[in-house]
């Protein structure tokens, strides 16, 4: 199994790189190699950042290391490129991660905006199963959730999505969170 030893993909970047951002680089890599691989996707899966902090951890911007720290470059592929990809993964668990990834966020330019970029795709694929999720997390937790998903500098054109508008009735004590983190986050990102 690919997590059961350490690999390492040669590349220019990889010897500038941390130990574990080495490791979760290395399985991109394979998982680029074999996109249709089950077990290179799972090994990507369970190694990729699980929450919020540790997502920042690994991919954000941080002044000191900015000469050294190549991963926040690498955050679109891995995002977009990567983990977006992860078809393979049950749904459940893949919405989880998508949802434990996305608690406490706020929105930047850099990898918080890519997170949110993938988070609007899949969420409007799944809309259900990110509402019956949602209705299993604590209240203040569904709102952390909504609060990043429409975090943004310039208020959104589109408003709510009808996709979500449209689950008010199966999911009522969800859509008014939503509706309440949206009127607090939308157009209300500060640019750092």
């Amino acid at each position: 199994m690919i997590l059961n030893c350490l690999l390492v993909v040669s590349g220019f970047s990889q010897k500038f790189l941390r130990p574990y951002d080495r490791q979760l680089d290395s399985l991109y890599r394979l998982l680029i190699a074999e996109p249709e691989s089950l077990e290179r996707q799972q090994a990507f899966f369970d190694l990729f950042p699980a929450n919020f902090k540790d997502f920042k951890r690994t991919y954000g911007f941080d002044p000191e290391l900015s000469d050294y720290d190549l991963m926040p470059s690498l955050a679109y592929d891995h995002l977009l490129n990567g983990f977006a990809k992860l078809d393979k993964i049950v749904d459940t668990t893949y919405y989880t991660r998508l949802i434990d990834l996305s608690i406490g966020g706020v929105w930047d330019a850099g990898a918080a905006g890519f997170l949110q970029e993938l988070l609007y795709v899949k969420s409007k694929e799944k809309p259900d199963l990110l509402f019956y999720l949602l209705s299993t997390y604590p209240d203040e937790k569904v709102y952390s959730f909504w609060y990043f998903y429409f975090n943004t500098l310039l208020p959104s054109k589109e408003g709510i999505p009808a996709c979500f508008t449209a689950l008010k009735g199966k999911y009522p004590k969800i859509y008014r969170i939503l509706e309440k983190a949206f009127k607090a986050s939308d157009g209300q990102a500060v640019c750092r």
